[in-house]
Protein backbone atom coordinates (compact mmCIF):
# COMPACT_ATOMS: atom_id res chain seq x y z
CA UNK A 1 0.00 0.00 0.00
CA UNK A 2 1.10 3.29 -0.87
CA UNK A 3 1.49 6.27 1.60
CA UNK A 4 1.70 9.77 1.75
CA UNK A 5 4.22 11.77 4.29
CA UNK A 6 2.38 11.94 7.69
CA UNK A 7 3.07 13.30 11.23
CA UNK A 8 2.59 11.60 14.31
CA UNK A 9 -1.11 12.90 15.28
CA UNK A 10 -3.31 11.46 17.62
CA UNK A 11 -6.71 9.93 16.54
CA UNK A 12 -9.08 12.56 15.24
CA UNK A 13 -13.13 11.55 14.33
CA UNK A 14 -14.62 12.84 11.32
CA UNK A 15 -16.47 15.15 13.10
CA UNK A 16 -13.44 17.20 14.41
CA UNK A 17 -12.25 16.79 10.82
CA UNK A 18 -15.31 18.39 9.95
CA UNK A 19 -14.91 21.33 12.68
CA UNK A 20 -11.13 22.04 10.88
CA UNK A 21 -12.91 22.67 7.76
CA UNK A 22 -15.67 24.89 9.13
CA UNK A 23 -12.18 26.83 10.67
CA UNK A 24 -10.82 27.19 7.20
CA UNK A 25 -14.08 28.76 6.25
CA UNK A 26 -14.12 31.02 9.50
CA UNK A 27 -10.45 32.29 8.42
CA UNK A 28 -11.47 32.53 4.96
CA UNK A 29 -14.03 35.16 6.11
CA UNK A 30 -12.16 36.77 8.12
CA UNK A 31 -9.55 37.60 5.62
CA UNK A 32 -12.02 38.64 3.12
CA UNK A 33 -13.58 40.88 5.90
CA UNK A 34 -10.12 42.60 6.58
CA UNK A 35 -9.33 42.66 2.84
CA UNK A 36 -12.01 44.43 1.91
CA UNK A 37 -11.21 47.41 4.60
CA UNK A 38 -7.76 48.26 2.91
CA UNK A 39 -8.93 47.96 -0.72
CA UNK A 40 -8.37 51.69 -1.81
CA UNK A 41 -5.90 52.63 0.80
CA UNK A 42 -2.60 53.92 -0.68
CA UNK A 43 0.59 52.08 0.28
CA UNK A 44 4.10 51.06 -1.38
CA UNK A 45 5.17 48.84 -4.24
CA UNK A 46 6.25 45.72 -2.43
CA UNK A 47 2.76 46.33 -0.11
CA UNK A 48 0.73 46.79 -3.12
CA UNK A 49 1.91 43.17 -4.28
CA UNK A 50 1.62 41.68 -1.01
CA UNK A 51 -1.80 42.57 -1.01
CA UNK A 52 -2.64 41.52 -3.55
CA UNK A 53 -0.85 38.05 -2.67
CA UNK A 54 -3.01 37.87 -0.19
CA UNK A 55 -5.87 38.26 -2.13
CA UNK A 56 -4.99 35.65 -4.06
CA UNK A 57 -4.01 33.22 -1.26
CA UNK A 58 -7.67 33.26 0.13
CA UNK A 59 -9.11 32.61 -3.31
CA UNK A 60 -6.98 29.92 -3.62
CA UNK A 61 -8.62 28.61 -0.12
CA UNK A 62 -12.01 28.81 -1.93
CA UNK A 63 -10.56 26.67 -5.02
CA UNK A 64 -9.21 24.07 -2.20
CA UNK A 65 -12.60 23.90 -0.69
CA UNK A 66 -14.34 23.35 -3.79
CA UNK A 67 -13.14 19.90 -3.37
CA UNK A 68 -13.26 19.05 -0.27
CA UNK A 69 -16.62 17.32 0.50
CA UNK A 70 -17.34 18.67 4.01
CA UNK A 71 -16.81 22.03 3.30
CA UNK A 72 -20.20 24.20 1.94
CA UNK A 73 -18.09 25.73 -0.80
CA UNK A 74 -18.34 21.91 -2.17
CA UNK A 75 -18.84 21.87 -5.85
CA UNK A 76 -21.74 19.55 -5.95
CA UNK A 77 -22.98 20.29 -9.44
CA UNK A 78 -22.87 17.75 -12.03
CA UNK A 79 -20.99 14.33 -10.93
CA UNK A 80 -19.62 14.33 -7.37
CA UNK A 81 -16.65 12.71 -7.09
CA UNK A 82 -13.68 12.59 -4.44
CA UNK A 83 -10.68 14.30 -6.18
CA UNK A 84 -7.98 15.20 -4.21
CA UNK A 85 -5.96 15.77 -6.77
CA UNK A 86 -7.47 18.92 -7.38
CA UNK A 87 -8.00 19.71 -3.74
CA UNK A 88 -4.07 19.14 -3.32
CA UNK A 89 -3.15 21.87 -6.81
CA UNK A 90 -5.25 24.41 -4.66
CA UNK A 91 -4.11 23.42 -1.29
CA UNK A 92 0.03 23.79 -2.56
CA UNK A 93 -1.48 27.45 -4.07
CA UNK A 94 -2.26 28.12 -0.23
CA UNK A 95 1.12 27.65 0.93
CA UNK A 96 3.42 28.95 -2.21
CA UNK A 97 0.93 32.22 -2.22
CA UNK A 98 1.40 32.64 1.73
CA UNK A 99 4.95 32.54 1.00
CA UNK A 100 5.08 35.12 -1.60
CA UNK A 101 2.85 36.96 0.71
CA UNK A 102 5.52 36.65 4.07
CA UNK A 103 8.82 38.02 1.92
CA UNK A 104 6.52 40.46 0.12
CA UNK A 105 5.84 41.96 3.52
CA UNK A 106 8.80 41.89 5.32
CA UNK A 107 9.29 44.53 7.69
CA UNK A 108 12.57 46.29 8.98
CA UNK A 109 13.63 46.42 5.10
CA UNK A 110 15.90 49.58 4.22
CA UNK A 111 14.65 51.87 1.37
CA UNK A 112 17.19 50.34 -0.40
CA UNK A 113 16.31 47.07 0.21
CA UNK A 114 12.66 47.16 -1.00
CA UNK A 115 14.32 49.29 -4.08
CA UNK A 116 16.33 46.11 -5.05
CA UNK A 117 13.48 43.72 -3.99
CA UNK A 118 11.51 45.61 -6.24
CA UNK A 119 13.82 45.46 -9.39
CA UNK A 120 14.42 41.61 -8.91
CA UNK A 121 10.19 41.08 -8.71
CA UNK A 122 9.57 42.95 -11.70
CA UNK A 123 12.33 41.77 -13.72
CA UNK A 124 11.63 38.20 -13.53
CA UNK A 125 7.71 39.43 -14.33
CA UNK A 126 9.48 40.75 -17.47
CA UNK A 127 11.43 38.10 -18.61
CA UNK A 128 8.41 35.74 -18.02
CA UNK A 129 6.48 38.01 -20.28
CA UNK A 130 8.77 37.70 -22.99
CA UNK A 131 9.09 34.27 -22.89
CA UNK A 132 5.51 33.65 -23.02
CA UNK A 133 4.89 36.07 -26.08
CA UNK A 134 7.54 34.47 -28.16
CA UNK A 135 5.95 31.23 -27.58
CA UNK A 136 2.83 32.38 -28.81
CA UNK A 137 4.32 34.18 -31.99
CA UNK A 138 8.32 33.50 -32.60
CA UNK A 139 7.78 36.07 -35.82
CA UNK A 140 6.22 38.71 -33.32
CA UNK A 141 8.45 41.84 -34.95
CA UNK A 142 8.38 43.38 -31.48
CA UNK A 143 10.39 41.32 -29.85
CA UNK A 144 14.00 42.27 -30.36
CA UNK A 145 13.30 45.38 -29.11
CA UNK A 146 11.48 43.75 -25.65
CA UNK A 147 14.99 41.17 -25.68
CA UNK A 148 16.76 44.87 -25.62
CA UNK A 149 15.18 46.34 -23.11
CA UNK A 150 15.25 43.04 -20.82
CA UNK A 151 18.96 43.32 -21.69
CA UNK A 152 19.27 46.89 -20.18
CA UNK A 153 17.08 46.13 -17.05
CA UNK A 154 19.18 43.05 -16.92
CA UNK A 155 22.50 45.11 -16.51
CA UNK A 156 20.85 47.43 -14.14
CA UNK A 157 20.46 44.21 -11.61
CA UNK A 158 23.65 42.68 -11.66
CA UNK A 159 25.21 46.21 -11.22
CA UNK A 160 23.00 46.59 -8.08
CA UNK A 161 25.38 46.32 -5.05
CA UNK A 162 22.69 44.22 -3.36
CA UNK A 163 23.11 41.59 -5.89
CA UNK A 164 26.58 40.24 -4.82
CA UNK A 165 24.79 39.75 -1.49
CA UNK A 166 22.19 37.04 -2.87
CA UNK A 167 23.67 33.14 -2.36
CA UNK A 168 25.69 32.11 -5.39
CA UNK A 169 22.97 30.03 -6.78
CA UNK A 170 20.26 32.04 -6.47
CA UNK A 171 22.52 34.71 -7.87
CA UNK A 172 22.46 33.09 -11.04
CA UNK A 173 18.70 32.33 -11.53
CA UNK A 174 17.65 35.85 -10.38
CA UNK A 175 20.14 36.78 -13.39
CA UNK A 176 18.17 34.63 -15.48
CA UNK A 177 14.87 35.63 -14.79
CA UNK A 178 14.03 32.47 -13.41
CA UNK A 179 13.24 33.48 -9.48
CA UNK A 180 11.22 36.65 -8.34
CA UNK A 181 12.43 36.49 -4.28
CA UNK A 182 16.06 37.53 -2.89
CA UNK A 183 15.92 34.39 -0.46
CA UNK A 184 15.31 30.95 -0.19
CA UNK A 185 11.63 29.91 1.49
CA UNK A 186 13.37 28.40 3.92
CA UNK A 187 14.83 31.54 5.23
CA UNK A 188 11.16 33.40 4.40
CA UNK A 189 10.02 30.84 6.91
CA UNK A 190 12.75 30.95 9.45
CA UNK A 191 12.13 34.84 10.11
CA UNK A 192 8.55 33.72 10.80
CA UNK A 193 10.07 31.52 13.70
CA UNK A 194 7.80 28.74 11.64
CA UNK A 195 9.46 25.11 11.68
CA UNK A 196 10.38 24.66 7.89
CA UNK A 197 9.04 20.97 7.87
CA UNK A 198 5.58 22.38 8.59
CA UNK A 199 5.51 23.81 5.54
CA UNK A 200 7.50 21.10 3.08
CA UNK A 201 5.69 17.76 4.70
CA UNK A 202 2.46 19.04 3.59
CA UNK A 203 3.92 20.42 0.52
CA UNK A 204 5.26 17.27 0.01
CA UNK A 205 1.75 15.55 0.33
CA UNK A 206 0.05 17.98 -1.90
CA UNK A 207 2.77 17.49 -4.06
CA UNK A 208 2.66 13.55 -4.12
CA UNK A 209 -1.23 13.54 -5.61
CA UNK A 210 -1.04 16.90 -7.77
CA UNK A 211 1.59 14.91 -10.00
CA UNK A 212 0.55 11.31 -11.51
CA UNK A 213 3.76 9.15 -11.31
CA UNK A 214 4.30 5.37 -10.25
CA UNK A 215 4.03 6.67 -6.35
CA UNK A 216 0.84 8.55 -6.81
CA UNK A 217 -1.00 5.87 -8.91
CA UNK A 218 -0.89 3.81 -5.79
CA UNK A 219 -2.08 6.77 -4.12
CA UNK A 220 -5.25 7.21 -5.72
CA UNK A 221 -5.88 3.47 -5.51
CA UNK A 222 -5.83 3.65 -2.20
CA UNK A 223 -8.48 6.71 -2.25
CA UNK A 224 -12.03 5.60 -2.01
CA UNK A 225 -14.88 7.43 -3.48
CA UNK A 226 -16.72 7.39 0.03
CA UNK A 227 -15.08 10.38 1.28
CA UNK A 228 -15.74 9.23 4.53
CA UNK A 229 -13.34 6.42 4.17
CA UNK A 230 -10.58 8.93 2.76
CA UNK A 231 -10.71 12.06 4.82
CA UNK A 232 -7.77 10.65 7.04
CA UNK A 233 -5.13 11.10 4.89
CA UNK A 234 -6.03 14.42 4.01
CA UNK A 235 -5.83 15.94 7.51
CA UNK A 236 -2.66 16.86 8.16
CA UNK A 237 -2.88 19.16 4.80
CA UNK A 238 -5.90 20.71 6.19
CA UNK A 239 -4.35 21.54 8.51
CA UNK A 240 -1.54 23.18 6.95
CA UNK A 241 -3.85 25.34 4.84
CA UNK A 242 -5.95 26.53 8.56
CA UNK A 243 -2.10 27.19 9.74
CA UNK A 244 -0.92 29.43 6.63
CA UNK A 245 -4.14 31.05 6.42
CA UNK A 246 -4.06 31.75 10.02
CA UNK A 247 0.02 33.07 9.48
CA UNK A 248 -1.25 34.55 6.95
CA UNK A 249 -4.35 36.72 8.62
CA UNK A 250 -1.64 37.91 11.15
CA UNK A 251 0.73 39.30 8.35
CA UNK A 252 -2.16 41.47 7.13
CA UNK A 253 -2.78 42.23 10.42
CA UNK A 254 0.63 43.69 11.22
CA UNK A 255 0.41 45.78 7.90
CA UNK A 256 -2.68 47.01 8.30
CA UNK A 257 -3.21 47.49 12.73
CA UNK A 258 -6.01 49.24 11.94
CA UNK A 259 -8.19 46.00 10.86
CA UNK A 260 -6.91 44.38 14.33
CA UNK A 261 -10.09 46.10 15.95
CA UNK A 262 -12.39 44.26 13.62
CA UNK A 263 -11.67 40.83 14.93
CA UNK A 264 -13.65 39.04 17.73
CA UNK A 265 -11.70 37.24 20.78
CA UNK A 266 -12.57 34.14 19.37
CA UNK A 267 -11.13 34.74 16.10
CA UNK A 268 -7.90 36.13 17.86
CA UNK A 269 -7.93 32.89 19.59
CA UNK A 270 -8.67 30.82 16.50
CA UNK A 271 -5.55 32.57 14.59
CA UNK A 272 -3.54 31.51 17.59
CA UNK A 273 -4.46 28.24 18.03
CA UNK A 274 -3.68 27.35 14.55
CA UNK A 275 -0.43 29.31 14.32
CA UNK A 276 1.20 27.58 17.02
CA UNK A 277 1.05 24.25 15.19
CA UNK A 278 3.86 26.53 12.69
CA UNK A 279 6.07 27.34 15.44
CA UNK A 280 5.65 24.32 18.72
CA UNK A 281 6.39 20.56 17.62
CA UNK A 282 4.22 19.12 20.30
CA UNK A 283 1.16 21.48 19.19
CA UNK A 284 -2.08 19.72 18.54
CA UNK A 285 -4.58 22.30 17.19
CA UNK A 286 -8.15 21.24 16.88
Amino acid sequence: MSESPTENLPPLSFKEFEDLIKNIERLYALGSRLSQTIERQACEYLIQEASMAFTKSLMSVVGFLRFISSSKFFAKEGECIVDLSSASVMGRQVLEDTLVFLYLSEPSLTEEQKHFRRMVWQFHGFTEAIESAELADPKDPDIPSKRETLEKARALLVNNSLFADVEDNLRKRIRDGEKNRVVYDNKILDRRGIITRRYWLPYKVFSNFTHFSAFSHGLVLDTSGDWQKCWQQFFLPSLSVTAFVAEGLTVFIEIFPQTASLLSEEERRLIENYRSWLRDENAQPR
